[in-house]
C-alpha cells in the first residue's frame, strides 16, 4: 500500500485535472515595433565600380540567340569561331559568340570601339583613354597579354600589345566555359 501511495504521489502532477478554460482577451496585440537601425551605413553612390558584368554594347552573356537577333538585328556575317565549337555573329560594333543557342562571349576591337563606342552595363568604357580603372578598379589578374576583371562567373579581358601597351581587343565572356 505504501508503494501505491508513493507511485500516486509521484504521478500526481501528470494525472491532475486540466484547469478550467481560461479566457484570453480578444483584443489584438498592438505593440509598436521599434524602428530598424542598421549597425553600418552603406551608400551605393560612393561605390563607382561596376560590380557585375551584365552586358557589353547591348549584348548580355547567356542571351538566347533569338533575343540577340531581336536586339542587334541580322549580323553582317556569321562565321565559325576559330577557338571554340561556336558561331560568331559579327556586327559592325561587336561580335558575339553563340554556343548551344546562347551568347557565351562578346568581343570588340579597337576600331569598332573607336567608331561605335563601348558600353559596359550602359556605362561608357574607353580603354584608349584608360577610364577602365575608374569604372572597374584594379585588375583581378594581370596576364602577359592583358588585364582580367572577374565578377561572379563573368570575366572581362582587355588585351594589350606587350610592346606598346595599347589595347588590342576586349572580351566579355563566361569564365567557366573557356
Amino acid at each position: 500500500m505504501k508503494m501505491v501511495i508513493l507511485l500516486l504521489s509521484l504521478l500526481s502532477p501528470f494525472i491532475s485535472v486540466p484547469p478550467q478554460d481560461e479566457t484570453i482577451p480578444a483584443e489584438p496585440y498592438t505593440s509598436v515595433q521599434p524602428p530598424v537601425m542598421f549597425a553600418f551605413g552603406h551608400n551605393l553612390s560612393t561605390d563607382s565600380y561596376i560590380s557585375s558584368f551584365d552586358s557589353l554594347s547591348g549584348i548580355s552573356l547567356y542571351m538566347p540567340e533569338d533575343s540577340l537577333l531581336r536586339t542587334k538585328g541580322t549580323p553582317l556575317q556569321i562565321a565559325p569561331d576559330p577557338w571554340a565549337d561556336c558561331l560568331e555573329y559579327q556586327y559592325a560594333d561587336v561580335s558575339a559568340g553563340v554556343c548551344g543557342g546562347v551568347v557565351l562571349y562578346v568581343h570588340a576591337s579597337p576600331s569598332q570601339a573607336e567608331q561605335y563606342g563601348l558600353k559596359l552595363n550602359d556605362r561608357q568604357l574607353n580603354p584608349q583613354t584608360m577610364n577602365v580603372q575608374d569604372i572597374l578598379g584594379t585588375p583581378d589578374f594581370e596576364a602577359e597579354d592583358g588585364d582580367v576583371y572577374i565578377r561572379g562567373t563573368a570575366a572581362l579581358k582587355i588585351y594589350r600589345n606587350m610592346d606598346t601597351g595599347e589595347w588590342n581587343g576586349l572580351d566579355l565572356f563566361d569564365g567557366n566555359s573557356f
